[in-house]
């Protein structure tokens, strides 16, 4: 197996996790939604300009200008999907807020042959097309705020952070560079915190920022994240730096299914507190069982191409 094959399998178990977690954060450890992304642009701002001096003033990579103004507008896209993304969490199960979300990579394979000249088998094309639709049943068989599906609100705000997330991926292919691997990856990591500090012009951010910060179980699980999402973004980088990025995209597609596992899991572990992350009855969760099947032998077609 190709070591990008595996480093792209690993960082969708890591990055599933970070979902779960986000997801209990804004349940039950903030009042604001915003707060928390605000939060994560701090440190992400902080992390990114202090060790990109450090490589630049110690000269461990040659300045690649393009590379860092081709990352920080990376980070930027990832910072706009991560808000819409936010605000559609808060609403509605993670599981399918996040099977929605990954319709992107059908937009990525579709950019990818247009704007990298990468070529795809009809074999692949078509795996594609299946995880994305399955992705797609997943998120329109019901939900925490209606009977029969997520509200309009939620639905746009994940196909939002799909097309942010997958224009993302297309820049991080055209200016990731190995010999400047490292300040690509905070560059993007300024973009991505500038543009999440963009929250503090929010009222309700300002006046809760001050105060949120002070909640213990609120950091332990904000620093879990932090380091979980950092070494799955180097996993994610690496993978991309050394093969296609619409398989690694599709391959990224276990997401959802793993996200859905871990809902199941934590239900039935801890149903006084998880009961909500998914809908009983076989109306439901039997079509969401099938459209993550559908997701799941998309990506194991790409897997074998």
């Amino acid at each position: 197996m190709p070591l990008w094959v595996l480093l792209a399998l690993i960082a969708p178990f890591m990055l599933a996790a970070v979902s779960v977690i986000d997801k209990i954060i804004l349940d039950r450890y903030v009042r604001t939604p915003l707060l928390y992304p605000f939060y994560t642009g701090v440190v992400e701002a902080i992390l990114g300009v202090s060790v990109i001096t450090i490589i630049l003033l110690a000269r461990l990579e040659d300045v690649n200008l393009s590379v860092i103004g081709g990352s920080m507008a990376m980070g930027s896209l990832r910072g706009i999907a991560l808000v819409a993304l936010v605000g559609a969490l808060r609403h509605e199960q993670v599981s399918r807020v996040v099977a929605l979300w990954f319709l992107n990579p059908i937009i990525v394979a579709g950019m990818a042959i247009i704007f990298l000249s990468e070529s795809l088998s009809t074999l692949a094309i078509v795996a594609i097309a299946m995880a994305s639709l399955g992705a797609g049943v997943v998120s329109w068989t019901g939900g925490e705020s209606s009977r029969g599906f997520m509200r309009p609100s939620a639905i746009a705000m994940a196909l939002g952070a799909a097309l942010a997330w997958a224009v993302a991926n297309i820049l991080a292919k055209y200016f990731i560079d190995g010999d400047s691997f490292w300040q690509f990856f905070f560059g993007s990591r300024i973009g991505f915190g500038g543009t999440l500090l963009l929250l503090v012009f929010s009222r309700n951010v300002r006046r809760e920022a001050p105060h949120g910060w002070r909640s213990r179980p609120l950091l332990w699980m904000y620093l879990l994240a932090e380091i979980t999402i950092t070494v799955s973004l180097i996993l994610y980088y690496s993978a991309i730096n050394m093969g296609p990025i619409s398989l690694i995209s599709a391959l990224g597609a276990l997401q959802p299914l793993l996200v859905l596992v871990y809902s199941i899991a934590l239900a039935l572990l801890f149903p006084a507190a998880f009961s909500g992350w998914i809908t009983r009855g076989k109306g439901k969760l039997v079509p969401q069982f099938v459209g993550t099947a559908v997701l799941a032998i998309g990506v194991g077609i790409v897997i074998v191409q």
